[in-house]
């Protein structure tokens, strides 16, 4: 790993204890131990806030550290006055005017969410700030920062939010846009939503998708008595485990699983829905009771990570009506369990899924309640279901290629923010991934830069497609094609301030899938040479000769 970055700070302010974070807050953790095993010689300083900092204490490693920078949201403190004020004057304003003194509020509390810092991160000498919840909130001029969009459920759904609430939501968009060096987006349907509302150019936004690696529970006895702890029988149950937002839509499923009660799903079947408790969670208990399904729906609160895995694997199938979805982890998570799958067919659920689950509009009831139905009594499709999951989970299921990914975009942003000569996708032995990304640092005149690539014979790809960002193709043409045996050269020009390009290569392989030993890397071409050149007398080379 490069030693350019020996510390990074990542912001886990928003960490919350539990579940309240969903499912962003599993994969965030997960991809912080892979980044650290990866770059033992780099340091993380982990930012937290008091509330959590303890519960965040398993992250602990020898090139890992925590460090509260934020106190805890507890009653009497003076940020949480505050909000406190924020929260009850809000309400009296005009709504118009709510979006404005809200974006004010947002405003002032994360200046006083940073006061305390300072120049805290300069401090530390610190390389790279990483905000893997989105917002910047102690960027510093100069410094490279990374933020991951989740997604903008506010801009398609704003009635789900509060006015203010809407207005922190776009605060924190426009300050990612504005101040972010680059940015990570969880699903290719997030990214053309964040550059649909946002300027923001396409290479400096780039798709990773979220990859977890395979998880297990425990042994069968232990199985067993962990269904029947939360009064259910193997197989016998759909499971919906997501926090009561009212996006996940628990009212329509409620209303689909009464209808499917009435047609024909065994009496025995039961609907499990896990997630933090709060008042819509006693909400929708009552309105279960009120339809008649009292002892069919159950609701065990948070559920511990092990527990949820056991829960999941003995269910009869996840049904997932989500009305809008980022990425849609638990999805993934069901089909690695080795159970079949219905979700709803909007936002960057069908892109996660492919055609490895049943989909439905998660807007019409009876659609639902046919796909409860189906899931629970057409074995044939079941099992369709089951094949088709295990083959689409192997997509998702590599960690290390995730915090690998992550790492190219540390580096970018890295080059990027330095004016630096770099490149990055490359891995030492010359393979590329599929995407490929060159920094060009300013200088006193025209310069170019060399890039050939190689498709080996051996590779089961008969021809690939070489795309250039079209910012940066006014020489050459937008798409490239090159068939196996074959190799090609890319001249780029660049003016002398410099630049950057972002290069797409398809399709990728992988090669233990095909029987090339163990390796488990995404692969497409090979890079023979990437220099730049500025005169006669100056050749700066990346990779090869």
């Amino acid at each position: 790993m490069s030693n350019q970055l020996r510390t990074i700070a990542v912001d886990l302010t928003p960490v919350l204890p539990g579940g309240e974070n969903g499912g962003a807050k599993i994969v965030v953790l997960e991809l912080l131990r892979c980044l650290a095993d990866m770059a033992p010689d780099t340091q993380f300083v982990l930012l937290t806030q008091a509330i959590s900092h303890d519960e965040l204490a398993t992250m602990d490693r020898p090139n890992m550290r925590r460090l509260i920078v934020a106190g805890s949201l507890e009653r009497g403190s003076l940020r949480m006055r505050a909000q406190g004020v924020v929260t009850k004057v809000l309400p009296y304003f005009p709504v118009r005017l709510r979006r404005v003194v809200g974006r004010l509020a947002s405003r002032v509390l994360t200046n006083f969410k940073r006061s305390a810092s300072g120049s805290l991160l300069r401090d530390m000498e610190v390389d790279l700030l990483f905000c893997p919840f989105t917002a910047p909130t102690y960027f510093e001029p100069g410094l490279p920062t990374v933020c991951t969009i989740h997604d903008l459920q506010y801009k398609t759904y704003p009635e789900f939010f509060t006015p203010e609430d809407v207005s922190h939501r776009d605060r924190v968009f426009i300050d990612v846009c504005n101040k972010a060096t680059a940015i990570i987006a969880v699903s290719d349907y997030s990214r053309s939503s964040a550059m649909g509302h946002g300027e923001i150019k396409s290479d400096r936004i780039r798709t990773i998708l979220h990859r977890m690696a395979k998880r297990s529970s425990t042994d069968l006895k232990e199985n067993k008595e962990v269904v029947r702890r939360y009064g259910l029988l193997p197989g016998k149950y759909l499971i919906y485990p997501a926090n009561f937002w009212r996006h996940k839509n628990h009212e329509m499923l409620l209303t689909a699983f009464g209808i499917a009660c009435h047609e024909g799903l065994p009496a025995d079947i039961k609907l499990l829905c896990t997630g933090a408790p709060g008042a819509r969670q006693a909400c929708l208990k009552n309105a279960a009771c009120e339809m008649g399904l009292e002892g069919r729906v159950v609701f065990p609160g948070y559920l511990p990570s092990n527990d949820l895995v056991t829960l999941m694997e003995n269910s009869n199938g996840m049904i997932f009506p989500s009305l809008y979805e980022g990425f849609g982890l638990p999805v993934i998570e069901a089909m690695a369990a080795g159970v079949p799958v219905a979700c709803s067919n909007t936002a960057s659920l069908p892109e996660v899924v492919g055609d490895a689950a049943i989909l439905f509009d998660p807007k019409l009831p009876v659609q639902i309640a046919q796909s409860i139905v189906s899931l629970v009594k057409n074995e044939a499709l079941r099992a369709r279901l089951v094949r088709a999951g295990q083959q689409r989970v192997d997509e998702f299921a590599d960690s290390s290629r995730m915090a690998r990914e992550y790492w190219d975009v540390f580096l970018y942003a890295m080059g990027n923010q330095k004016h630096v000569d770099l490149l990055t996708g490359v891995y030492e032995d010359g393979w590329a991934s599929s995407q490929i990304s060159i920094s060009v640092a300013p200088a006193r005149i025209k310069q170019f830069l060399v890039l050939e690539l190689f498709l080996p014979e051996f590779t089961p790809c008969e021809k690939m497609r070489v795309r250039i960002a079209k910012e940066f193709c006014r020489s050459v043409d937008d798409s490239i094609y090159f068939s196996r045996g074959k190799s090609t050269t890319l001249t780029l020009d660049f003016p002398a301030d410099g630049g950057r390009v972002a290069i797409s290569i398809s399709p990728s392989f992988i090669p233990s899938h095909y029987g090339f030993g163990e390796d488990g890397r995404l692969l497409s071409v090979m890079v023979r040479r990437c220099t730049i050149e500025r005169d006669e007398s100056e050749r700066v080379s990346l990779y090869g000769a």
